[in-house]
């Protein structure tokens, strides 16, 4: 399938030739603030690593990507270059060229603040996303619309969004925040939701295992999955004991998580019923405090992360220039539905997407990383079943 595809240096507009395209890779992952991108291309004439100087015009790099046949353009990235990695020798002209960037968002890594916010926390975190980071717009969890002062102790911005998003907690205890930037229909958004919140969300696209699409379901090439059921048998994951010391009262303090208290996208944890209820303590969990006395959103974010990588799955299919991170999507494996039993395939149902990578070359392929907390199954299981399924739309 042809696709679209402008690369720019700077305002130099890059004719890429795709028997010379190694590799671009653009990547956005929900536990990574930023989306990047690399790129590997033959550089021919040298004219990429001999003649041009690199400088801040040519660490600008712009990636307009789309599906054709519309020829519109569905989704554009500004990167800045980190890393430049130029290869070659004397017996050969041609030089590889290898650069690897992350999204142009200046306001992210400097300057430090030392600085209070005492507006609401949702109100803090949508001015620094407009205002500093520069984004296009903020989808900032309602959750969070409540007063509280938060220090930001001489840190940049990207030192004080890693804080907020494992210790916050909501107003009726969301938890598990997920804070990054997407870039989607040639816009930027700053994103700080909770689990609970992104699993709620309707559906962004619907998946059947096959070579093509059928009916409004997109085509899976290929899938891998991950089930990590004994491994985290041994770690007990049906309960979170943490311990932390009670400055007020001068006691030492011992409280537990439940599985079932938290959310699930499946209808049973892969979890056995019969697992052990002693866990790992969380320990060290910092110094008592009037914001975090009791250590909940920090608790609640390792564990509702924890869980939320019970099983992980890898797809492949067209191009989706428009697919984000965080967004829900639903896999149907055909087979199931043919002999009238959809969950007689546990994989069937529906998955958060954690990573997207997009893979251009000779064609434009996307690959999304699925994660979930276990499996739906319309058979006999010893696997716990889970008391608060997401509610998703279709």
């Amino acid at each position: 399938m042809k696709y679209h595809l402008i690369v720019k240096f700077g305002d130099k507009l890059v004719p890429l030739d795709i028997s010379n395209l190694k590799e671009l890779t653009i990547v956005q992952d929900m536990n990574k603030f930023l989306p990047e991108f690399r790129l590997r291309a033959m550089d021919n004439s040298g004219a990429l690593t001999h003649v041009l100087p690199f400088d801040k015009g040519m660490s600008a790099v712009y990636i307009e990507l789309g599906n054709l046949p519309s020829g519109k353009a569905k989704n554009a990235f500004n990167f800045a270059v980190f890393d430049r990695r130029p290869i070659g020798d004397q017996s050969n002209p041609s030089t590889l060229y290898d650069i690897i960037g992350l999204l142009d968002v200046p306001g992210m890594f400097a300057p430090d603040y030392c600085r209070a916010h005492s507006t609401s926390m949702k109100t803090a975190l949508e001015g620094i996303a407009l205002s500093e980071l520069g984004v296009d717009s903020a989808e900032v969890s309602n959750s969070l619309g409540y007063i509280k002062t938060l220090l930001q102790p001489q840190w940049s911005n990207i030192q004080f969004l890693r804080w907020a998003k494992e210790n916050l907690i909501g107003k009726t205890d969301e938890y598990g925040f997920k804070s990054f930037v997407k870039c989607s229909d040639m816009k930027t958004a700053f994103v700080f939701k909770s689990l609970p919140e992104l699993m709620s969300q309707p559906l962004s696209y619907k998946f059947i295992v096959g070579p093509e699409a059928q009916e409004d379901r997109l085509p899976i090439f290929n899938y891998s999955i991950y089930d990590y059921y004994k491994l985290h048998a041994v770690f007990a994951s049906k309960k979170q004991r943490y311990s932390y010391f009670d400055y007020d009262t001068t006691e030492f303090v011992t409280e537990e998580e439940d599985v079932q208290d938290y959310m699930s996208l499946a209808d049973y944890w892969l979890i056995d019923q019969n697992d052990n209820d002693a866990s790992d303590t969380l320990l060290n969990l910092g110094r008592n405090t009037e914001f975090t006395e009791d250590f909940k959103g920090k608790v609640k974010s390792s564990y509702s992360n924890r869980l939320m990588n019970l099983v992980k799955m890898w797809i492949t299919t067209v191009g989706l220039s428009a697919a984000v991170p965080g967004s829900v999507v639903q896999v149907l494996f055909p087979h199931g539905a043919q002999s009238g039993g959809i969950y007689s395939y546990q994989y069937s149902g529906n998955w958060l997407v954690e990573k997207v990578v997009h893979n251009v070359g000779d064609v434009f392929m996307t690959k999304l990383l699925l994660t979930r907390n276990g499996l739906d199954t319309d058979k006999a299981t010893t696997l716990l079943k889970s008391t608060k399924k997401a509610g998703v739309g279709g």
